[in-house]
């Protein structure tokens, strides 16, 4: 009986009101010291707490996110079924042993770790790349979900002020993993034009890998290679 009253206050969230608790909106970020002074802020690793509510109507939600929105561009492989950071490892093996065996040379490669990815998001971009893909009331509540979040930080057993963010998506949230790949998803095609335009690769490594690659994502982790 439990269950189904709260299937049928999620359906009606989800059909009539493309709004949301506002409990479902708070989050409590508790700091975890990781290492060096207590006083430097970048020190401390946010853990961010979110309501247990928000969490199955996410789950409920990601189905559909992902079959209505636009397709992952295939240099991306974080948070993808049956897609593991194996497989991207895999990836860049088979590439220098192509440039290898083709050019009798090893690529150039530079790892970027993107800082405060998910907290620099500009939801409003997200938003424009999903308009066109997603029913209106999945982005409605959407925007709902992460245009009025706020924050409190929960320190040595005292609560701050709450604020709201101006930019980012959810720490903690089960879309927001998606959501970020959404936010880069043309960045492995912009790191691509070079290459296409590389006549010496012509022949070798476009021929070969379909699209071209010379880029390897794994959420916010990027891989960008060079001969």
């Amino acid at each position: 009986m439990q269950n189904q009253k709260i299937k049928i206050f999620f359906r009606e969230t989800f059909r009539q009101w493309s709004y949301t608790p506002l409990s479902w909106r708070v989050a409590q970020v508790v700091p975890i010291h990781k290492k060096g002074s207590k006083t430097d802020p970048g020190n401390f690793r946010p853990i961010s707490l979110t309501s247990t509510f928000r969490k199955l109507f996410e789950k409920c939600l990601y189905p559909s996110l992902l079959e209505q929105s636009p397709t992952l561009d295939i240099a991306q492989g974080g948070f993808r079924e049956s897609r593991s950071s194996l497989d991207q490892v895999q990836c860049l093996i088979e590439i220098c042993s192509i440039l290898r065996r083709n050019h009798n040379s090893f690529p150039t490669l530079a790892f970027l770790d993107i800082k405060l990815a998910y907290d620099t998001v500009d939801r409003s971009y997200v938003w424009r790349e999903l308009q066109s893909h997603l029913c209106p009331a999945l982005l409605g509540i959407l925007k709902n979900l992460f245009d009025h979040v706020q924050i409190e930080i929960l320190h040595d057993n005292r609560v701050s002020y709450r604020f709201s963010p101006v930019t980012g998506v959810l720490q903690g949230s089960i879309l927001s993993p998606f959501l970020y790949s959404i936010y880069i998803n043309r960045l492995p095609s912009l790191l691509r034009q070079p290459l296409l335009l590389d006549n010496s690769f012509s022949g070798d490594i476009v021929s070969d890998l379909t699209p071209a690659i010379n880029c390897l994502l794994y959420a916010d982790d990027v891989i960008d290679g060079t001969r």
